[in-house]
C-alpha cells in the first residue's frame, strides 16, 4: 500500500468516526422544571420540610385543604422558593391537626405541581400543674376571667377576677404572629421585651376595688404564670410580686375555667359540645345552628373567608367588633338577598362557590357594669356554598343609545326567567380578572367570579331587573371610556348563566 493511500484512508476513518460521534452527542433539550416536597421535622406547633427544584425559574409553596388545587393558583398566591433546594419551618400551627404542603414551579418550557405533602401535629406537650405554696404569699381565689383580648397578632390580654374583687391582669406575649383563637401553654414570666412567653410588666398588675373611686393599683415587678389545660379548660398558676413603697408583696393563686377570648385547642376540649353546627350548605344559602343555653348570650358573625384573611384581626376580635348580639339556642336560615330573622335590617350575603366562616363565642353578662365579655375562646366553622346549578333562562339586551355619560337599552325577559342582574363595568377591569385575577380572589374560573361578583356589586353598578324594562337610561359612566355590559340570569328553577355583550365606548 502506497504512503499516499494509507494517509487518505486514515483520512476517510477519522471522519466517519468523527461522524459518528457527532450524530451520538445528545443535544440541549427543553425540559418542564421538577419540584419535590420532603417532610424533615414535625412538633405539635411547627413544621420544617425542604423543597429541592430542577430547571426551575419560579418556585412557590403553599398550605391548603387537601382538595384539588392548581399549580396557577400556588404560583399565584404562595409562598416563593429562592434556589434549586431551601429548607422552610413553619411554626404557630394547630395541635393534632392534619396539614397540607403543594409546590408548583415553572419556566420556559412549562409548569409542574409538586406530590402533596401530608402531615398531622402530636398532641401538644402540658406542662406540670403545681398550685404555688408559699406560706408567706397571700392566696388569691379566682371565680372567673374577664376582657380577653388579642390587641396585636401575638399580644393576649387577660383580666382574672378574684373571690375578693381584686383583679388580676395578665399581658401575655405568646408566639410571633400566632393569629391563634388560643392561648400557647408554657410558663410565661414576668419582663419588659416581647419575647415569647413573657408577662409585659408594663401592663400586668393587681387592681383593688376596680371600677370605683378609690380604685388603686400596683404592677408586678416579678414573677409567673403557668398556662396549662386540664379536663377541657385552662389551668393558670400563677406567684407574681409588686410593690408598695419599696415593700414587696407576694400573691399566689390557681384558676381552672374558660378563658375570657381564648379556645382550647382541638384535641384538648374533652367534652365540650360544639357552639355551631352547620346543617346545610346550597349555592346562595346555606343553614346552621348555635346550640348555645337558655339565658346564654353569645356573639356571632358570618364573614367570606378572603374578606377575613386580608385582615390584621383575630377570631376574637373580629367577634368582638363585628359579631351580632343575641341568645339561648337559634337556627339560622341565610338566604341571600333576604334579611336576617334575628338581626332585622341585616340583608344576608351568598355567593356560590364561596367560601364562608361562622365565628360564635359565648358571652358573660355582667349586670353592674351592663358589659358583655368573651367567656371563652371562639368557635369556628368553614362551609363552601355549591357551584350555581347551569339555567335554561335567557334574556334579550339591545343597546340604543351611546351617549357621552349614559346608554339607553332595551332588557326583555324571555319565558322562565325569575330575575336578570344587569352590570356595566369598564372593559379594562374584566380584562385583568380574566388574565388571572379572579384565583387572587379565591374563585377557579373567571367566568365563576363573575357570576358571584354581579349580584354583590354596589347599587351604582347594578341592577336587577324582575320585569322587562324598556328604554332604561343608565346614567353616570365616563366620557370616552369602554364598557362591557355583563349579565347573570336566573330561572325559576334557581339556575343560572353568564355572558357579556360586545364592548361600547362612551362619546367625548
Amino acid at each position: 500500500m502506497s504512503m499516499c493511500r494509507f494517509f487518505k484512508l486514515l483520512c476517510m476513518t477519522l471522519c466517519a468516526t468523527m461522524a459518528f460521534v457527532a450524530c451520538d452527542k445528545p443535544q440541549d433539550v427543553a425540559v418542564p422544571p421538577s419540584v419535590e416536597l420532603s417532610l424533615i421535622d414535625v412538633t405539635d406547633h411547627s413544621v420544617t420540610f425542604s423543597v429541592t427544584t430542577t430547571a426551575a425559574d419560579e418556585c412557590r409553596y403553599i398550605f391548603y385543604d387537601g382538595d384539588v388545587i392548581t399549580a396557577e393558583r400556588v404560583l399565584s398566591e404562595g409562598y416563593a422558593i429562592e434556589g434549586s433546594a431551601q429548607e422552610r419551618k413553619v411554626n404557630n400551627l394547630e395541635s393534632q391537626t392534619t396539614y397540607y404542603i403543594i409546590a408548583a414551579a415553572r419556566n420556559a418550557s412549562g409548569v409542574t405541581l409538586s406530590e402533596p405533602l401530608e402531615f398531622t401535629t402530636p398532641k401538644q406537650e402540658q406542662g406540670t400543674i403545681a398550685p404555688p405554696d408559699d406560706p408567706d404569699a397571700r392566696t388569691i381565689n379566682i371565680v372567673k376571667s374577664t376582657s380577653g383580648r388579642w390587641y396585636e397578632i401575638y399580644n393576649y390580654y387577660v383580666t382574672l377576677v378574684a373571690e375578693s374583687g381584686e383583679h388580676i391582669v395578665l399581658d401575655f406575649y405568646t408566639l410571633d404572629e400566632t393569629m391563634s383563637s388560643y392561648l400557647p401553654y408554657g410558663n410565661y414570666i414576668i419582663g419588659d421585651t416581647f419575647n415569647p412567653f413573657t408577662l409585659g410588666a408594663e401592663y400586668s398588675g393587681i387592681f383593688f376595688n376596680p371600677g370605683t373611686d378609690d380604685e388603686i393599683g400596683y404592677n408586678f415587678t416579678e414573677g409567673s404564670c403557668l398556662v396549662d389545660v386540664k379536663d377541657g379548660k385552662y389551668c393558670l398558676t400563677f406567684y407574681l410580686t409588686y410593690e408598695v413603697e419599696g415593700t414587696p408583696y407576694k400573691i399566689q393563686g390557681y384558676y381552672h375555667g374558660q378563658l375570657s377570648g381564648a379556645s382550647i385547642p382541638k384535641g384538648d376540649d374533652v367534652g365540650q359540645e360544639s357552639l355551631i353546627e352547620v346543617l346545610e350548605v346550597g349555592s346562595t344559602s346555606f343553614k346552621f345552628r348555635i346550640n348555645a343555653e337558655e339565658g346564654q348570650y353569645w356573639r356571632c358573625s358570618v364573614v367570606e373567608k378572603r374578606v377575613y384573611d386580608q385582615q390584621i384581626s383575630n377570631p376574637g376580635a373580629w367577634v368582638v367588633n363585628y359579631g351580632f348580639m343575641l341568645e339561648g339556642t337559634l337556627t339560622f336560615d341565610w338566604v341571600h338577598g333576604e334579611v336576617c330573622e334575628h338581626v332585622p335590617g341585616y340583608v344576608m350575603n351568598v355567593a356560590s362557590s364561596t367560601d364562608y366562616l361562622i365565628l360564635a363565642a359565648l358571652m358573660d353578662y355582667s349586670e353592674a357594669g351592663n358589659e358583655y365579655d368573651l367567656l371563652g375562646g371562639v368557635e369556628i366553622a368553614q362551609l363552601r356554598t355549591e357551584a350555581e346549578a347551569a339555567g335554561t333562562g335567557t334574556v334579550d339586551i339591545v343597546i340604543k343609545e351611546v351617549n357621552v355619560n349614559d346608554i339607553v337599552f332595551d332588557c326583555t325577559l324571555n319565558e322562565g326567567v325569575w330575575c336578570c342582574y344587569v352590570a356595566i363595568l369598564e372593559t379594562e377591569v374584566l380584562d385583568e380578572i380574566k388574565a388571572g385575577r379572579y384565583q387572587t380572589i379565591g374563585y377557579n374560573s373567571y367566568e365563576e367570579c363573575m357570576s358571584s361578583l354581579i349580584p354583590t356589586l354596589s347599587y351604582d353598578s347594578m341592577r336587577q331587573f324582575m320585569t322587562s324594562q324598556l328604554d332604561y337610561k343608565w346614567n353616570y359612566l365616563n366620557y370616552n371610556t369602554n364598557y362591557t355590559m355583563c349579565v347573570k340570569v336566573v330561572d325559576m328553577n334557581n339556575g343560572a348563566n353568564y355572558f357579556e355583550l360586545e364592548p361600547f365606548t362612551t362619546k367625548k
